[in-house]
């Protein structure tokens, strides 16, 4: 199978999807998963849970029984050590993955690519302005804004376009990360994100003085 995310690499958002050869693939595409629970979760199911899978507290092994069980998925590929999965949606489009914790077996990183359903202004008005931004120039043609909002245990990319364009309330969600919460300190430490400005060009973001700097580096294969 595709190596999975580590853990500790989410922050970089070309883990998410240079399992591809070659160029990588679009961040926006209407192939990819069709799922708007980030802004309309089920009452039982708020962040860090998504369709039953609760980052921090389901098993590996249920949560792979549970995508499994899920008419919407299909082709889920496993690996037990480190505990890993990937999976597509019925159109044959790969659109998720999660990793756990070898020491608990416990979930701690789920991610999906999702199509562009949903807006940055409805994840601000379901969650409020993110505490913090990440920027990472992804290819010619697109840039990616990841929005993080610790407390839910949320990491939200969105693509604005390329290198000159201008962040919008109108702008989709790509990629969602759901993270354990209790995370989110180890995680930080590795990171350089800006504080949250507004809709402001990408440029402004990339160019901000950071407001978190990386306390440590991540040596390879660090978890």
């Amino acid at each position: 199978m595709r190596k999975a995310l580590p853990l500790l690499a989410v922050f970089v958002i070309a883990s998410l999807i240079l399992s591809a050869c070659g160029s990588p693939p679009p961040l926006k595409s209407d192939k990819y998963l069709d799922d708007t629970s980030l802004v309309n979760p089920p009452a039982d199911c708020a962040p860090p849970c998504w369709r039953g899978i609760v980052v921090g507290k389901t098993t590996f092994t249920d949560a792979v029984s549970k995508v499994k069980g899920d008419a919407a998925f299909k082709d889920v590929q496993t690996n037990d050590k480190p505990p890993q999965a990937l999976w597509s949606d019925t159109a044959g489009e790969q659109c998720c993955q999660m990793s756990a914790d070898p020491a608990t077996g416990l979930i701690n990183a789920l991610v999906t690519k999702l199509k562009p359903n949903v807006t940055v202004k409805q994840v601000v008005d379901k969650y409020g302005p993110p505490k913090y931004v990440a920027s990472v120039d992804y290819s010619p043609q697109e840039v990616a804004l990841g929005l993080v909002y610790p407390t839910p245990g949320l990491l939200v990319w969105v693509t604005p376009g390329d290198a000159n364009s201008t962040l919008k309330e109108s702008d989709p969600v790509v990629i969602v990360l759901y993270l354990n919460p209790a995370d989110f300190d180890t995680l930080i430490a590795t990171a350089t994100l800006q504080g949250w400005d507004g809709y402001k060009p990408y440029s402004a973001y990339k160019t901000a003085t950071p407001v978190v700097t990386p306390k440590y580096t991540l040596t390879p294969g660090q978890q």
